[in-house]
């Protein structure tokens, strides 16, 4: 066969291929635009090779000799055996001929459906060309700048987000902090319908509202722009601060190169304060079911201003800060956290979870109100862990209750822990000790956050702290939470007890609790707390 003939039966394979490639990656435009390319490129190189095989044909001079007939090679015989055989001058009748035969081998395809994808076929196939026409070869392009992989140190107040990882259909960190890549120039405008396209990939993901003075991000990055890290902070929020950038090895990820993280969480001390005796005595009447839902709901009582008054003037003992520094130090090591966290089971490996360290900062006033911070240094952590770590720990303390209750979750046995509120939680700053470590062997820069430690603190005491202070002094955060953990009975919460044991009655079992629900009534004087542990 003719090099002609042979790339002329292989264009319609080919346009066949091309049409598939772009159907599969139609949700990726940026791939349909390079099969696009492909396709144009070798079909005008398949243009050309017939264009050239046809003129050579016509300067061919045919031979007439009789001798030259005899002289051929038995090849020639092969050669006009295919070349007698059918020949189908229009496309119709190859269509019919390959429907025809592809129906004998298959035995079972439908008449009209088979012309029916021929038909479906040929107009792709026409398409293919519509397309091609929409390419504007002469449409200017941005000029490309070269990439660099980078880790970009960030600080954000959470408030007003649904927290930092990119979820379509909510508002985010990391939608806003790509917005402003992108109108800095920092990210081109071919990658700007993407991050992934720049890899984009965060040390440590906050959820709703959670804070963070240091987190980082890792992405390829065009940093030959004057004063990229100004562009790029005039183009994102006040409460959301790029602190600089570190260039790092073209392999480097965000978290799993991440050793560790360490998070602070702002307490109230007045949440120490003992509850009162008979509080849940009237609990029945504060429940509310609805017979068509089947839906329990409890009306929790709200603090008025003047108790808050009153409340506010607390102020934590010695002894007391002492019992809270020995309980946050029994959570050090690696332990079995599956009742830190909702929907892990205590089978599960992955609710191991090493805590590096745990400090207790004295307490200090603000706006007439005592705080004491907490810093938790771990590996990773889980949904919700933090939150719930330091909840166990207020209710063992205002209750009485043994510190040696805490060894008792790390058990099999699964109980419910409610989740502080999200309020006093922060990200301290993801820590690189072992990058660091290999970075200074190999003269290369360092993540340090303490070159931005004048520009932390100050963001912390305006965004974050403050916002915390005012926050909890307008809504009364804590103390509503202490209100509805005390609508509660001995069936949720029947583990705080002067003994540390942990009661059968207060044993979640798999599928109990949706019974419970669905059998309580108006009339009951028990209510469950496992609604609100659903993720946020």
């Amino acid at each position: 066969m003719s090099l002609k003939k042979f790339v002329s039966s292989n264009i319609s394979n080919f346009k066949v291929l091309y049409r598939k490639s772009v159907h599969d990656n139609i949700d990726r435009p940026y791939k349909s635009n390079n099969f696009k390319f492909i396709y144009l490129a070798t079909m005008t190189s398949l243009e050309q090779i017939i264009k050239e095989s046809t003129n050579a044909e016509k300067t061919m001079v045919p031979s007439v000799s009789t001798e030259g007939e005899s002289s051929l090679p038995k090849k020639r015989t092969v050669e006009d055996s295919r070349s007698s055989r059918k020949r189908f001058t229009t496309a119709k009748d190859r269509r019919e001929h390959l429907n025809k035969n592809f129906k004998n081998r298959k035995g079972s395809r439908d008449d009209n459906n088979g012309q029916q994808n021929w038909n479906n076929e040929s107009q792709e196939r026409i398409n293919i060309k519509d397309e091609d026409d929409m390419i504007d070869s002469n449409e200017p392009k941005e000029p490309r700048k070269p990439k660099k992989k980078v880790a970009v140190l960030v600080g954000f107040c959470g408030t007003g987000y649904q927290g930092m990882q990119i979820n379509r259909d909510a508002k985010t960190i990391e939608e806003d902090l790509f917005k402003a890549f992108v109108a800095a120039g920092a990210v081109s405008k071919d990658n700007s319908d993407d991050p992934k396209k720049v890899g984009l990939m965060r040390a440590a993901r906050t959820d709703k509202g959670v804070h963070a003075a240091g987190n980082l991000i890792s992405l390829k990055m065009i940093i030959d722009i004057p004063n990229v890290v100004e562009k790029i902070n005039e183009n994102l929020p006040d409460q959301i601060r790029m602190w600089g950038f570190v260039k790092v090895i073209r392999s480097f990820h965000a978290k799993t190169l991440c050793d560790s993280r360490i998070y602070e969480y702002l307490l109230p001390t007045y949440v120490f304060i003992p509850p009162e005796k008979g509080s849940n005595s009237e609990i029945s009447t504060s429940i509310q079911s609805d017979t068509a839902t089947q839906k329990v709901f409890v009306n929790v009582p709200t603090a008025t201003p003047e108790e808050m008054i009153e409340i506010r003037k607390y102020r934590i003992t010695q002894e007391t800060l002492e019992y809270v520094r020995q309980g946050f130090k029994a959570y050090k090591g690696t332990h079995n956290y599956h009742n830190f966290t909702i929907g892990r089971s205590p089978q599960e490996k992955s609710c191991n979870r090493y805590i590096i360290d745990l400090q207790v900062s004295d307490p200090k006033i603000i706006n007439d109100t005592e705080w004491i911070a907490i810093k938790v240094h771990g590996q990773s952590f889980m949904l919700h862990q933090i939150r719930k770590m330091v909840s166990l720990i207020v209710m063992i303390v205002r209750t009485g209750t043994p510190i040696s209750l805490i060894d008792k979750t790390f058990t099999q046995v699964k109980i419910n822990i409610p989740k502080a509120p999200a309020l006093g939680l922060l990200l301290e700053r993801p820590v690189f000790d072992s990058y660091n470590r290999k970075s200074r062997d190999k003269g290369k820069e360092l993540i340090d956050y303490d070159i931005y430690q004048d520009q932390i603190d100050k963001f912390k005491d305006r965004f974050i702290y403050s916002k915390i202070y005012e926050e909890e002094l307008a809504e009364n955060t804590f103390q509503n939470w202490l209100n509805a953990i005390d609508q509660h009975t001995e069936r949720d919460y029947g583990y705080l007890n002067q003994e540390g044991i942990i009661p059968e009655s207060s044993i979640v079992k798999h599928g109990e609790r949706q019974k419970y629900y669905n059998n309580l009534s108006v009339d009951d004087d028990e209510q469950d707390d496992e609604g609100s542990d659903k993720e946020e």
